[in-house]
């Protein structure tokens, strides 16, 4: 008799012994190597800035087993409450070994102070260490990290709580920034290289599928850091020519667009502050003289025009700029120096030069070339400053035959003799001796200190010294507080307060060039850009000069000429109602000072344009890359799979539509579902739900005609379905569901 064949249908049964085993060893090395990685990049992003001194590798190896251990805990077949108890018991015997070793945990903690003052405050006296071996050093630093990879592991095992999380691994870096410093390069490729990961492998329950999550997004975030750190040179190449098309589009825009409104502005404000103040003026003079007739009155601006002066250029160091003959010569001094509280100085005048109590306007300066007057009176008081507010008024007006290239710098005042947190110029300048540019007070023992420290041969090296002292330790900021009593303006600036304004950063790096070796002086007046000259009639160029460019500097004496040197770094803050000083990038002289905010805004802008394009093509790459694997099965005769698939994926349209999910099999579930997509003729809708059953519970062979038949189904729906999408919806069916 003939053996009958063997019928298989379309239900698969598996008994435990067959069922899919899960891979709990590959998913807790998955775990491992996440969790591990995100204390790795934790680590770095905090000794990036603040180096802490530990024996790095034995600490990694130290994290390493102990998130291993804790990975092994949390996927032990042991019951909940076995778990947590082994945990606490794993914290008690932690909590008492550093009870035993309490020198080494003082130690992390005293190390970990040291690296913030080795940044923060670099003169203080470091905390003492005690000698520890190092391999006890490390494991205590393990330790103190130990609730951290707690935390981690236990969040991938609950398998939610990511944002606190992402708290956790991003709370350095907020440290960082809330310190006002800058986190490395490196460390926030790592913190999203790691965070990436980590949330991605954060809810799976299948080894396998927890691996490739894992791979997959770490090469998406590899390729996107990769595409943003080299994206950049070619646009930064691109946008050095002065003639090219970014600083052509940049400097029409600022001409055309920027000016006019903040002239405007300028001008409005400034006809409401002399109403103001001509009302003000009206009210007291007849309080005074009730019978006097206002119309007498003659504004004190109402000045008869003359000629323009030129401003001072690098071809002209030696000649300082009187006041033009438009105004006074106390209306071109800048007025962005807010003085809380001056006292009025001591009128006594020692004629040595030695005085005590509040400075004199003036004192006498007796060197080998004569006898000098000093005065003080062009310098407001440094230690009485506590914010900056420019005034947005005109002040003169600046003519140049050419357009410059350059902003250029327009000198009001010089600062020569630094005594008391004063500085003071010369009546006659043209003869002061070199060595006077070279005198700084004898009580500036720490900036002397940390100057004299530094080998420094040549004024480029000495230069590039101060810019770094400046991007590193201190910030730009509009109201950075008056000088506490008895302490010097430039030394509490750079020590102590560590953030001011150009006043603070020029006359720091006056001293700091003169303690150096260098002759330096400090100068006041207008930074003016060179966006604000304009073409007038007769070819020249003219620019406006308003208090908002009120700016101060530092110049250095080298070879007989005077090299302006723009040290005050950009402001990334909020800007005050009338607009801050003009500063330079730094092209009148070889230092190249900190990339502006507007810099930053574009380059950022740039890097987001190249990480958005890469990944919108890794977005399309994927979808057309599933819904051509999807579309290979749909063709597919074997056991009327690719049938089935089809049937599944316009369940899987209607539910995105809205339509609640159901069991497609039985006959409410279809007629649901035929409801739901009346694109679909009612006799094709009907022939493959009865294909479906057929090909799952009955023996039917399925032939290629019947496939392509439902796939000729499939196709002629999802056109017309795809035209009836709105837009948004219509991106997540093509590229998120990939349908």
């Amino acid at each position: 008799m003939k053996e009958r064949k063997k019928i298989r249908d379309g239900i698969a049964l598996y008994s435990p012994a067959v069922k899919k085993q899960p891979h709990p060893f590959l998913l807790a090395a998955v775990q491992l190597s996440a969790v591990w990685f995100l204390a790795f990049s934790w680590w770095q992003s905090l000794t990036g800035v603040f180096p802490v001194e530990a024996d790095t590798p034995r600490l990694y190896l130290h994290c390493f087993l102990f998130t291993a251990l804790l990975t092994a805990l949390w996927n032990s077949p042991l019951r909940e409450l076995w778990k947590y108890s082994v945990l606490l018991l794993l914290f008690c015997l932690a909590g008492a070994w550093i009870w035993r070793h309490l020198e080494a945990a003082v130690n992390v903690i005293n190390l970990t102070a040291n690296a913030y003052l080795a940044v923060r405050r670099p003169n203080a006296d470091p905390y003492p260490i005690q000698p520890v071996s190092d391999p006890e050093m490390a494991l205590m630093f393990a330790l103190f990290l130990l609730p951290l990879l707690f935390l981690w592991s236990l969040i991938l095992h609950l398998r939610k709580g990511r944002v606190f999380a992402y708290l956790l691994l991003l709370a350095p870096a907020a440290f960082i920034l809330a310190e006002t410093l800058v986190p490395s390069e490196l460390s926030c490729w790592l913190l999203l290289l790691s965070g990436g990961i980590y949330g991605t492998i954060c809810g799976c329950r299948e080894g396998r599928g927890a691996l490739f999550k894992g791979i997959l997004s770490a090469c998406i975030l590899a390729l996107l850091i990769l595409l943003s750190a080299f994206t950049s040179r070619p646009l930064e190449a691109y946008k050095e020519p002065s003639d090219g098309f970014y600083a052509r589009t940049r400097e029409a825009i600022e001409t055309e667009w920027i000016k006019p409104l903040q002239d405007s502005y300028a001008q409005a404000k400034a006809k409401r502050e002399e109403k103001k103040q001509l009302a003000q003026k009206s009210r007291s003079e007849q309080e005074k003289d009730p019978d006097q007739d206002s119309t007498d009155e003659t504004p004190s601006e109402n000045v008869p025009d003359q000629p323009e002066q030129e401003p001072n250029t690098p071809d002209q160091p030696e000649q300082e700029p009187d006041a033009p003959e438009t105004a006074p010569e106390t209306d071109i001094q800048p007025d962005f120096f807010t003085d809380s509280a001056l006292e009025t100085p001591d009128s006594s005048q020692p004629s040595d030069g030695n005085y005590s109590g509040n400075p004199p306007d003036s004192y006498i300066v007796t060197t080998p070339d004569g006898t000098f007057s000093a005065s003080t009176d062009t310098f407001p008081d440094l230690n009485a400053l506590t914010h900056f507010q420019p005034d947005s008024g005109v002040r003169l007006t600046v003519a140049l035959d050419t357009r410059p290239e350059e902003t250029i710098y327009y000198p009001s005042a010089y600062g020569v003799y630094y005594r008391d947190s004063h500085w003071y110029h010369l009546d006659s300048e043209s003869s002061t001796p070199v060595e006077s540019y070279l005198e700084y007070p004898e009580d500036l023992k720490r900036l002397k200190k940390h100057c004299q420290k530094q080998i420094l041969t040549t004024l480029e090296k000495t230069s590039e010294f101060i810019q770094k002292e400046f991007e590193e330790y201190t910030v730009y900021d509009f109201e950075p507080g008056p000088t506490p009593s008895g302490q010097d303006f430039a030394e509490y600036f750079l020590f102590d307060n560590q953030k001011g304004f150009c006043v603070h950063f020029a006359t720091t790096a006056a001293l700091m060039y003169r303690i150096c070796g260098f002759p330096s002086r400090y100068v006041q007046g207008y930074a003016i850009p060179a966006s604000a000259f304009r073409r007038q009639e007769d070819g020249s160029y003219a620019a406006e000069v308003t208090g908002d460019m009120g700016h101060a500097w530092c110049e250095v004496l080298e070879n007989e000429e005077w090299i302006t040197m723009e040290h005050t770094l950009p402001y990334h803050g909020v800007r005050p109602e009338s607009g801050i000083p003009a500063v330079s990038s730094g092209r009148q002289s070889w230092i190249r000072n900190a990339a502006g905010w507007r810099l930053f805004v574009l380059k950022s802008c740039a890097i987001g344009l190249f990480c958005l394009a890469a990944a919108a093509l890794l977005l399309f790459t994927q979808a057309a890359l599933r819904r051509q694997r999807r579309y290979q099965k749909f063709r597919s005769t074997r056991r009327g799979a690719g049938i089935r698939r089809i049937y599944r994926a316009l369940y899987d349209t209607a539910v995105f539509q809205g339509m609640e999910k159901t069991d497609i099999l039985s006959s409410q579930g279809f007629l649901k579902l035929q409801g739901c997509l009346p694109q679909i003729a009612a006799e094709d809708m009907e022939w493959l739900y009865q294909a479906v059953l057929e090909t799952m519970f009955y023996q039917r062979t399925v032939t290629k005609e019947d496939t392509k038949h439902a796939w000729k189904i499939y196709q002629q729906f999802s056109h017309t379905f795809k035209k009836e999408l709105t837009l948004s919806k219509k991106f997540i069916y093509n590229y998120i569901k990939a349908l």
